[in-house]
């Protein structure tokens, strides 16, 4: 408990799955949490459970591929608390089709899919990284995702997105190091968010393809948003004080190798 005490977090993309379960875990250690979302309906339920377990939060939306968006929701957060410790870059998605490929996307869909997992990143970073120059440190966390490593067919934009935004983690931490800042990615697995879960009802076989999947991960279950969030918190926390532009797996042994 207390991992995180004092420290502000603002965690993109946490109306719901993963972006949820880590904004009520950084909260239940002592966070104060500033809830991101595009859906202002599941952003504020994240905040009334934080809330009702006596934490400390509030919401703020904003699309994180908008530049006055998102440099509003920043200095908001440092004018209700004065500094931000921890950023967690989480939003994220793939398309609800399995013909994400250069041939089938439009451009449309193919900048959509871009700027949601890796324009969010960059702006975010943008506004926060000179906040955590100034205080002298922080930890900034990108959600990468195992595509950005082995991918499946029919994700090619998504994946695109996922591999730029590894190699932005080891960059930005090259360039912020210096200032006591770290920039790690978390990579999590097939995670049964209502994403996923969308995502995968929307394959011409669920039950199929959810036993595919599963078939493929040594630890023989899906992960839980729960799974990636303690992930999360490493990074966030002081017992990763010596982790640096390192990309951690949770993803139950899934890119280990072949079944």
């Amino acid at each position: 408990m207390n991992r995180l005490k004092d420290k502000v977090a603002l965690i993109t993309g946490s109306g719901s799955g993963i972006g949820r379960a880590t904004a009520v875990l950084f909260a239940s250690e002592g966070a104060k949490v500033v809830v991101n979302d595009v859906n202002e309906k599941d952003g504020r339920e994240t905040v009334d459970i934080i809330s009702k377990s006596g934490g400390t939060s509030f919401f703020y939306k904003a699309d994180v591929t908008k530049y006055d968006e998102v440099k509003s929701m920043v200095q908001t957060v440092l004018d209700k608390f004065g500094r931000i410790d921890i950023l967690h870059n989480n939003v994220g998605g793939a398309t609800m089709k399995t013909n994400d490929t250069v041939v089938d996307d439009d451009e449309r869909e193919w900048d959509r899919l871009i700027n949601l997992n890796l324009r969010g990143i960059y702006l975010a970073s943008k506004f926060v990284v000179p906040v955590m120059i100034k205080q002298k440190g922080g930890s900034i966390i990108n959600t990468i995702t195992t595509n950005a490593y082995m991918n499946y067919t029919g994700l090619e934009a998504y994946a695109t997105a996922k591999g730029a935004a590894r190699e932005l983690t080891r960059s930005m931490c090259l360039d912020y190091a210096k200032f006591n800042i770290r920039v790690n990615g978390i990579a999590p697995g097939e995670t049964r968010t209502p994403h996923w879960e969308a995502h995968t009802k929307a394959s011409p076989n669920p039950e199929e393809f959810m036993k595919w999947k599963l078939s493929k991960i040594p630890a023989g279950r899906f992960a839980q948003p729960e799974d990636i969030a303690l992930g999360a918190l490493f990074l966030a926390s002081d017992d990763s004080r010596y982790v640096n532009g390192h990309i951690l797996f949770v993803d139950g042994g899934l890119t280990a190798g072949f079944l």
